[in-house]
């Protein structure tokens, strides 16, 4: 059993061996962990749907508003099954007003928990259709993990490992993909190539990391556990 901690909030979501039926096994999305999961849980943070300025603030390789958001769904479906739970870090859309653009994208990913990053402030936890946090503790296995947006706001006793986003691809020096000294996992889309990836993959690859491994993104998890 995996225990997903959001706050006051106590979800209990049961990983069997055996698929539900009608559906099969399939593997996780990252070489380091590939053994079969079914009903598998997935990270992601910062899709900033819909805003034209993080094309060129982070360099994302599309011409437009509409090819990223596209794109960004097109990627989402091919990784993530209906059965399988997504725990999305903040910044769904650029929605500071009223919600109602995080609410029609995170509905499009059928999204399971949105822990609320700074663009994600025009919706209120309590009028949202879905969970929504600011932050959460999150076991899988013999990991915990202190889910948040933003690394700056997880508490000085904390000391398990950290899932967050916010900075993007912008401070790979400080915010790499993995950076095991600070036990901190950045889940921001670009450096996941802008698909989810799951628990399993994630703490896959932390068990195979010794002390000092700084990878800047999934590329360079890859090639890592290829060697």
């Amino acid at each position: 059993m995996h225990t997903l901690i959001p706050d006051k909030l106590h979800i209990d979501i049961r990983n069997d061996s055996v698929a539900p039926s009608g559906r099969s096994c399939h593997p996780n999305n990252f070489p380091g962990a590939d053994r079969p999961t079914c009903m598998s849980r997935y990270v992601i943070s910062d899709h900033h749907f819909g805003h034209a300025n993080i094309i060129e603030y982070c360099d994302r390789p599309f011409s437009s508003v509409g090819e990223m958001d596209t794109t960004l769904l097109d990627r989402y479906y091919e990784a993530v099954d209906a059965d399988d739970l997504l725990v999305h870090l903040g910044d769904v859309a650029m929605d500071m007003q009223n919600g109602r653009e995080t609410v029609e994208y995170f509905q499009q990913l059928d999204g399971d928990l949105l822990v609320r990053g700074n663009h994600d402030v025009g919706l209120a936890p309590e009028e949202a259709p879905f969970p929504v946090v600011d932050s959460c503790i999150l076991e899988h296995g013999d990991h915990r993990f202190y889910c948040t947006h933003r690394p700056e706001d997880v508490p000085e006793s904390w000391d398990g490992w950290v899932l967050h986003g916010h900075h993007h691809n912008n401070d790979t020096e400080r915010y790499p993909f993995v950076a095991t000294d600070e036990r901190r996992v950045n889940v921001s889309s670009e450096l996941l190539n802008f698909r989810p990836i799951t628990l399993d993959a994630v703490t896959g690859l932390l068990d195979a990391c010794p002390p000092g491994t700084r990878l800047r993104d999934v590329d360079a998890a890859r090639t890592y556990a290829s060697e």
